[in-house]
């Protein structure tokens, strides 16, 4: 497991946005929710945002936008569980407790923008 991981974000820094998206994740020491949320913001595709409503709704709690952002928040498998695709409703962009905004945003345009380098 920890080779493919090795190799998926080799190819994810290579140019492969979908590559970490193989990587397999044991949700066993989180709540169902936290899973759910997590999970489904892995299906969101690279280079795309989706908001914490849509979040907590694709999750299975329509009311739960608030408990969405706080899954994100305590996500430590940045990249693998792209975070940085959630934003906020009116389209801004919320914190990032990896490397602030400037991060997320660097992370959006490299994904909008394969060709850019990693």
């Amino acid at each position: 497991m920890f080779a493919e991981s090795l190799t998926a974000f080799g190819d994810y820094f290579g140019g492969d946005n979908a590559a970490l998206a193989r990587i397999t994740l044991d949700m066993e020491e989180v709540s169902a929710f936290y899973g759910a949320a997590w999970e489904a913001c892995r299906t969101i595709p690279p280079g795309e945002t989706r908001s914490y409503k849509w979040l907590a709704n694709a999750a299975g709690s329509p009311r739960a936008a608030r408990a969405a952002g706080q899954a994100m928040a305590k996500n430590r498998l940045v990249l693998v569980v792209p975070c940085h695709r959630v934003i906020g409703s009116g389209g801004n962009l919320h914190g990032y407790g990896a490397g602030g905004l400037d991060v997320k945003t660097r992370l959006l345009e490299m994904e909008r923008d394969p060709a850019r380098t990693h």
